[in-house]
């Protein structure tokens, strides 16, 4: 009897015991299937891409340059001998590391005429030179001596970028640019009867360009912004055939790319104008193809792109000619602020747009608003529209 009770009691204690068991391991299976891990809170923010100019007569006051600025004497008569410093300061203001190029734009001459009775330009004779400072140049041969070697007259130079550089966000680079009249210039400068009437005057702006650098990281690599302008200035000749494969965005006051006389480009590759307004600050244009003379553009592909028009002036061709220049597009992309300007030729010119591919903004290359028997697609082919897109393709 005793036996047996005993017996019973171990009987309910194991199965006490089992029971206490499964039910621990109930609670610890439920506590790894129901436990969880988190991050805080995420926030992604949009990258800003600013760069700023700022110029200096002393290297000490530093003030910020806008379409007006003047930085160099205007009152000034230019001599051998004669030599201007500004300091320029590049500025990455934004929070995306750039690439950018420091360089002149809007070149104007107005020609002279000199004591030997010969027309003359003083472009021809003043020269421009650009090399990094950390302080202020000692005397005017300091500064001559810092430039020489890569100095160029301004007619050399033309409205092209003079130095360029990466620059990380929250940095800055400082340029001096000299300009100077070297003294082994002769009368061939000398203005006739020491007569304003007859000096030659020159005007340029100074423009920096900038795009975004392959510098920040996404989860592959740092390479998805390779495909950003490789080309910062304005590309111009008047001989010869050139090539334009890498992307560029340039100051399009006289065209992105300018063909001259009897240049001769082929273009696949985007072209972004750039607007800004000529030294007088009252008109601008952002042309990303201007060809005049005898010069011939051949555009494959690529997209083209007004940057930065105002509103004030929003009317701006985007590919132009004049002259008997001839351009021919093939393809690629066309987007201009004002539709109606994206083709166009001047009135009274020789010059011709021939359409044979390529898609077209709000722009229908087949009834063009301007440019009657100037602008026109070729034979075997016609416009598609898609939307707000009018595409050429063959018949």
């Amino acid at each position: 009897m005793t036996s047996s009770k005993s017996t019973k009691r171990a009987l309910v204690s194991s199965a006490l015991a089992i029971i206490m068991c499964v039910a621990m391991l109930i609670g610890a299976t439920f506590a790894w299937f129901t436990d969880t891990a988190s991050t805080g809170v995420n926030k992604i923010q949009a990258g800003n891409l600013d760069v700023e100019l700022e110029y200096s007569k002393d290297f000490t006051e530093w003030k910020k340059v806008n379409d007006t600025t003047k930085v160099f004497e205007d009152s000034t008569r230019w001599e051998p001998g004669r030599t201007e410093v500004v300091y320029l300061r590049v500025k990455n203001a934004g929070t995306l590391a750039l690439k950018y190029t420091l360089g002149i734009y809007n070149l104007y001459n107005s020609t002279g005429k000199n004591v030997l009775g010969n027309k003359y330009s003083l472009s021809d004779y003043v020269k421009l030179g650009v090399a990094e400072a950390d302080a202020a140049y000692a005397d005017r041969a300091a500064a001559i001596s810092a430039v020489q070697d890569s100095a160029k007259t301004l007619n050399s130079i033309g409205d092209t970028g003079v130095v360029g550089a990466d620059l990380a966000t929250n940095t800055t680079k400082v340029y001096a640019m000299v300009l100077y009249m070297p003294t082994e210039v002769g009368n061939e400068a000398n203005p006739k009867n020491n007569d304003p009437y007859w000096a030659a005057k020159v005007s340029f702006g100074i423009s920096v360009s900038a795009t975004q650098a392959m510098s920040e990281s996404d989860s592959f690599d740092n390479t998805y912004d390779e495909d950003a302008a490789s080309i910062l200035s304005a590309i111009s000749f008047s001989s010869g055939k050139h090539e334009i494969t890498q992307n560029m965005q340039a100051n399009g006051r006289f065209g992105a790319v300018q063909a001259e006389k009897r240049a001769q480009f082929t273009i696949n590759a985007d072209v972004y104008a750039v607007y800004t307004r000529d030294a007088s600050g009252t008109t601008g244009g952002a042309m990303a193809v201007s060809a005049d003379g005898d010069s011939k553009v051949i555009i494959n592909g690529g997209d083209f792109r007004q940057v930065s028009v105002p509103a004030d002036d929003p009317v701006c061709d985007l590919i132009y000619a004049l002259g008997n220049a001839t351009i021919e597009i093939n393809g690629g992309t066309f987007k201009a602020v004002t539709p109606a300007n994206t083709l166009n030729c001047k009135d009274g010119s020789n010059a011709k747009i021939t359409v044979k591919g390529g898609s077209f903004y709000k722009y229908d290359p087949s009834n063009p608003t301007l440019g009657d028997n100037e602008v026109e697609v070729a034979a075997g082919y016609h416009v598609v529209q898609n939307g707000d897109w009018f595409n050429v393709v063959a018949d």
